[in-house]
């Protein structure tokens, strides 16, 4: 080491730091941020099967009529006239529904802090039950399963972990407005492995993360298109405790890592608009999108961490810091056939200057 300098000296002690170890942050708030999201996903109509609704969870006034061919249409898929009044009677409604999930995210490096660039992925499949309670009124719950995967440039270390979560839902509407939350918690099952001189370490430990999502907007109808234009508040927690590297091939460098809790608190204002299109006589096209900024006060991913061969050797690894502002952009389709079937693709980008995230969705559900 004494005798290394420039980039050779960076690259020895890139090894040494340990830093594949605070990639897991970046996986974990990614799997449970597209969790929370979805168990509210705005792109879905009529979460409890009610017709017409056309806004964010489904709960949107009536808007203006639609042109004849397009309100038959919707009248006969959706067994009630397109966006008028509900009946008096109201029926409670359940909706059952599962979606499969991925996202993918770079986030660049800071040479001044010793960080490199990650690159990280998550994906899993959810499946849940909304009940309807009133017209304006949804509860539901969630499961899902999945992992995620993260990678440092250069060879710098790896990992990845199996992921569970749960969460329940709901959502009010009062005539043009609505608000609608989100809570659960996931266990991470996560595993590191990298390389320090040819000294191949691996660690195992548990993560936990605890969150919610709080939102709410006002739905402005148009002979167009529909604009609603919303605010968002999301936090996430995310605890990983004291461990300590396993030294597969006894060279000395293992690490162990002091025990800590990262947290992520979101703001998002934005818009989403909305268009219901005729595709044929039994099917009703629904387009979405959403333009929005988001801020993240967000822990940088930093540990504490010591040579298991030098006790009291402690000393700080940063890993790549993520993004505090962003530009949020969706895209996506609702496709409502008969017999309360309905099918749902949506793509969603996150872009700020040194990180990109892009993220899918595919949904299907059926209401009774």
């Amino acid at each position: 080491m004494f005798g290394l300098t420039g980039g050779n000296l960076s690259n020895a002690l890139a090894q040494l730091s340990g830093e594949a170890a605070t990639g897991g942050q970046q996986g974990a708030f990614q799997f449970m941020g597209q969790f929370f999201g979805l168990m509210l996903d705005p792109f879905i109509d009529g979460r409890g099967g009610a017709p017409g609704s056309g806004g964010a969870l489904g709960f949107a006034p009536e808007r203006e009529a639609l042109p004849e061919d397009v309100a038959l249409a919707y009248a006969r898929v959706m067994k009630a006239p397109a966006y008028k009044a509900p009946p008096a009677a109201f029926e409670p409604r359940w909706t059952a529904w599962a979606s499969g999930f991925g996202g993918y995210n770079r986030t660049s490096g800071d040479p001044a802090s010793g960080s490199t660039d990650l690159t990280a992925r998550a994906a899993g499949v959810a499946a849940g039950l909304d009940y309807r309670v009133s017209r304006d009124a949804i509860v539901g719950f969630s499961l899902a399963g999945g992992g995620t995967k993260w990678d440092l440039a250069q060879g710098f270390g790896s990992g990845k972990s199996d992921t569970f979560a749960g969460g329940v839902y709901g959502a009010i509407r009062s005539g043009a407005a609505y608000v609608a939350a989100s809570f659960g918690g996931g266990n991470h099952w996560m595993s590191t492995d990298r390389f320090a001189f040819g000294d191949h370490l691996t660690a195992s430990f548990n993560g936990a993360s605890f969150g919610g999502r709080i939102e709410g907007g006002y739905r402005f109808a148009t002979s167009i298109t529909g604009v609603t234009p919303y605010a968002a508040l999301q936090a996430q927690s995310f605890r990983t405790p004291t461990y300590s590297e396993t030294d597969l091939t006894g060279g000395g460098f293992g690490l162990t890592y002091t025990g800590r809790t990262a947290t992520d608190t979101r703001s998002e204002l934005g818009a989403r608009f909305d268009q219901v299109a005729l595709v044929n006589p039994d099917a009703v096209l629904i387009v979405r999108g959403r333009l929005a900024w988001a801020h993240d006060w967000i822990s940088d991913p930093t540990l504490a961490a010591a040579f298991q061969a030098l006790p009291g050797t402690s000393f700080l690894v940063n890993g790549a810091t993520p993004a505090k502002d962003t530009a949020l952009v969706s895209a996506g389709a609702e496709l409502k056939l008969a017999k309360g079937i309905s099918l749902l693709g949506k793509f969603d980008g996150e872009f700020a200057s040194h990180a990109q995230t892009y993220a899918g969705t595919g949904t299907v559900r059926v209401s009774w």
